[in-house]
C-alpha cells in the first residue's frame, strides 16, 4: 500500500505529508503541533549530527552525489520522519521561488557529483577560488532541494563533509539566515552568486567539522 504522500496525485501527496486535519508533518515523535515538532526535531537531529561527526563512515562511500545526500538526510532525520532519506513527491517553493520539480531532482545533483569528482573533492581548488566554487555547488544543491523537510541541515552537513576532505570547514554561526536566504534567492532568480560568494568567504574555516 503506498504512503499517503506517494499516491501519484500531487494534491493528495501534498496533503498526505500532514497529519490529517492539521498543518503538522507526519512524524515519529507524536508531535501534534508545529512547535512540538520543531523542538523534538532540533534535539533529535543534533544528537544524530554528533553521532555522524564521530563516525562519518556511517554514510558509506563518500560519493558526494544524490545518494550521499540522501544518506545524510536519513542519518539526521531517522528519528523524526518515516520518509527520512526519501525524495519528496511534491513541488515546493519558498517566498515565491520554486525549487527543482520532483521528477528532475537527480540532474542538479549529478552535476554536483561530476564537478566534485573533477575537482578531486575540492582538493584541486586554490584557496582564493574556494568560496566561489562552494557557492556555485551550493546553489545547485539548494535548487535540487530533494526532501520535503530538512534540506538546509542536510546540505550544511554535505558541505562540511566535502570541505573536510581538504582540511577546511564552515562556521555556520557566522551566517545570518536572512543573508543566506537572500543570497540563495539572488543565485536562483538572477543567476547572481555574489551574495553566496561573500557569505562563504566569511564563514570558511580552517578547522574541519569532520576528521578523515
Amino acid at each position: 500500500m503506498p504512503h499517503p504522500w506517494d499516491t501519484g496525485d500531487h494534491q493528495r501527496n501534498w496533503q498526505g505529508y500532514f497529519i490529517p486535519g492539521t498543518s503538522v508533518l507526519r512524524n515519529r515523535v507524536g508531535a501534534r503541533t508545529r512547535a512540538e515538532l520543531a523542538d523534538a526535531e532540533n534535539d533529535l537531529v543534533e544528537a544524530r549530527v554528533i553521532e555522524l561527526r564521530e563516525d562519518p563512515d556511517l554514510l558509506g562511500d563518500r560519493t558526494y552525489d544524490l545518494a550521499y545526500l540522501r544518506a545524510i538526510h536519513r542519518q539526521l532525520f531517522q528519528d523524526v520522519y518515516v520518509w527520512a532519506g526519501d525524495l519528496r513527491t511534491v513541488g515546493i517553493e519558498k517566498k515565491g521561488e520554486s525549487f527543482c520539480p520532483p521528477d528532475s531532482i537527480s540532474w542538479p545533483m549529478e552535476h554536483v557529483a561530476a564537478e566534485t569528482y573533477r575537482l578531486d573533492r575540492l582538493r584541486a581548488v586554490d584557496d582564493g577560488d574556494l568560496a566561489g566554487k562552494v557557492a556555485y555547488l551550493y546553489d545547485y544543491v539548494n535548487y535540487a532541494h530533494p526532501f520535503r523537510e530538512g534540506n538546509g541541515r542536510s546540505t550544511r552537513e554535505f558541505f562540511d563533509l566535502l570541505l573536510s576532505e581538504r582540511g577546511s570547514g564552515l562556521d555556520w554561526e557566522k551566517a545570518d539566515r536572512d543573508e543566506l536566504y537572500g543570497a540563495c534567492h539572488s543565485a536562483r532568480a538572477e543567476s547572481d552568486l555574489v551574495g553566496l560568494v561573500a557569505m562563504f568567504t566569511k564563514i570558511l574555516d580552517p578547522e574541519p567539522a569532520y576528521d578523515f
